[in-house]
């Protein structure tokens, strides 16, 4: 299997560091998109700044079955097991809207997929054939949000990835919109929720005026 790393890998720090208002930490827009073809069936990202990437998301190898996967290890690619995805029991993931309240109260009605470190969530086959689990639809474009648990410093905090799966086109495509997390433990987030935009616009003439000053010397 192939596997595309995302380009959120080398800007993760960044974003981390200049995104983030309060204890929310957001990703900027991304828009990864991900098309289930003969070459790549899945992307790694890593929202936490470490040496692994922290979840994958793509398709099975063999059909269009849509998934979020933080397991740890994966195969040949260990995953760094400081995010969990939040889903059913029976491993398939909710519709979470904008505005959803991501908190304790969440992850007990949606708890870590699998029981295991990590795992993966399905948006709508399992894995082992076409039984539907997830509450995405497999006939028309789905924009949603996964809940997520993360393992930080001081206990668990929460948070949201937000896809669009488009199942409509041909290849079908999944697309990682953007990311955001509560760095705070037990804080909450709202689904959608990210910081001002003043703050990011500051953040982002602090970087460009950086570039400038450079290329004058």
């Amino acid at each position: 299997m192939n596997t595309k790393q995302s380009v959120a890998l080398v800007s993760t720090s960044a974003l981390a560091a200049g995104m983030a208002q309060g204890s929310v930490v957001y990703s900027g827009s991304l828009n990864l998109q991900q098309t289930f073809d003969s070459n790549n069936y899945r992307q790694a990202v890593n929202i936490t700044g470490g040496a692994n990437s922290d979840f994958y998301f793509g398709y099975e190898t063999a059909a269009n079955k849509p998934y979020v996967d933080a397991r740890n290890p994966l195969g040949t690619t260990p995953q760094s097991g400081l995010v969990s995805i939040l889903g059913k029991a029976n491993n398939g993931l909710p519709v979470t809207t904008a505005g959803t309240m991501i908190d304790a109260s969440y992850a007990s009605l949606y708890p870590v997929v699998d029981g295991s470190i990590g795992a993966r969530g399905y948006m709508y086959y399992n894995d082992a054939g076409d039984t539907v689990i997830g509450d995405w639809s497999n006939t028309a474009v789905t924009d949603a949000y996964v809940g997520i648990e993360l393992s930080l410093s001081g206990g668990t905090s929460y948070g949201w990835v937000h896809f669009i799966d488009n199942p409509t086109t041909s290849p079908v495509s999944l697309t990682l919109v953007d990311w955001a997390y509560q760095s705070t433990p037990g804080v909450g987030i709202q689904a959608s929720v990210i910081p001002e935009p003043s703050t990011a616009a500051f953040a982002g003439l602090g970087i460009a005026s950086l570039l400038i000053r450079r290329k004058r010397r």
